[in-house]
């Protein structure tokens, strides 16, 4: 049985835009963690500084 051609186009655009999701949400969580460990370090060069 074939598949209709915009059954398959739906599912590559569906497939497309979650790997574009999943993509952003790791960027965002890549950036955030590099902000926290850097406030870390700041706190922890401004404890040892006292």
């Amino acid at each position: 049985m074939l598949i209709p051609k915009l059954t398959v186009r739906r599912c590559m655009l569906l497939g497309l835009m979650l790997a574009g999701l999943i993509t952003l949400a790791d960027g965002v969580a890549r950036h955030e963690l590099q902000r926290a460990t850097s406030e870390m370090a700041f706190a922890v060069a401004a404890v040892s500084n006292e």
